[in-house]
């Protein structure tokens, strides 16, 4: 009971730090109302937006961007990052053009995509997949070409196949950086889409509402924005930790090691 109530002020310890520090902010009206708004005052306005089906429309919109641009990422990333980290000459031959690659800011391909894929979620999907796939075959070509010599000579010994291999080292050796490229990804990717959605192009969506506040003039209404963003992102990085933590037990103690036969 003990350990419970400890976790549980742990997890409230920042939330309640930063609400306090935006009430005194707003309570000594600095920067200003436009800038802070009074927690009270966007509270108020979130009880009544959440009651509105255009609210959910909008989130459900982000969402389904963040998933759909991310799944995909993940796919190739995690086929291509598979690729490579089972070769050390082709992961050192592609890590400078990887690298080239990661430098170039996703949101400064957004237009080319609008050039080419036209004024359409195509386009927006395509900004989160390049901006999202190398992040996934980061972690997944690091997993695998951290797996340790002695186990990777073990299963060479004892005559495994490609297939055997792959399911008794290569894969939980990848899984874990593959659950966290994922969970980063989607951090990257919710910013990828809603910053696309404040440019150009989207009928619905949380940038949108942003967007439309911003030309309004209604801060509370972007703080809304900015709630709804961070509680969306970390739902879904939460989902997919307790994921994880099923789907790999042998992380949890550092004692334990991935299944080999």
């Amino acid at each position: 009971m003990r350990g419970l109530a400890r976790r549980l002020a742990l997890a409230l310890a920042a939330p309640l730090v930063l609400l306090g520090l935006w009430l005194a902010l707003a309570l000594l009206g600095w920067p200003g109302p436009r800038l802070v708004p009074a927690p009270a005052l966007v509270a108020s306005l979130a009880a009544h937006e959440l009651t509105h089906a255009a609210l959910w429309r909008d989130v459900g919109a982000t969402l389904a961007r963040v998933v759909i641009g991310v799944g995909v990422a993940s796919a190739l990333g995690a086929g291509l990052g598979f690729a490579l980290g089972r070769s050390r000459r082709w992961r050192a031959a592609s890590e400078p053009s990887i690298d080239f690659l990661r430098s170039i800011p996703p949101i400064l391909t957004f237009p080319l995509f609008l050039l080419g894929l036209g004024y359409g979620e195509r386009a927006r999907l395509a900004t989160v997949v390049f901006g999202c796939a190398g992040i996934v075959l980061l972690h997944v070509a690091a997993g695998l070409a951290a797996a340790p010599r002695e186990r990777a000579e073990a299963v060479r010994l004892m005559g495994l196949g490609r297939l055997a291999t792959a399911r008794h080292l290569e894969l939980p050796e990848a899984l874990p950086g593959l659950i966290l490229g994922v969970r980063v990804a989607l951090a990257t990717g919710l910013v990828i889409v809603i910053v696309t959605e404040l440019l150009i192009g989207a009928p619905h969506g949380l940038g949108v509402r942003a967007r439309e506040a911003q030309i309004a003039y209604q801060p509370a209404q972007l703080w809304l924005v900015i709630a709804l963003s961070g509680a969306l992102g970390a739902l879904l990085s939460g989902l997919l930790a307790r994921l994880g933590r099923r789907l790999t037990p042998w992380c949890a103690a550092p004692s334990s090691a991935p299944p080999s036969t």
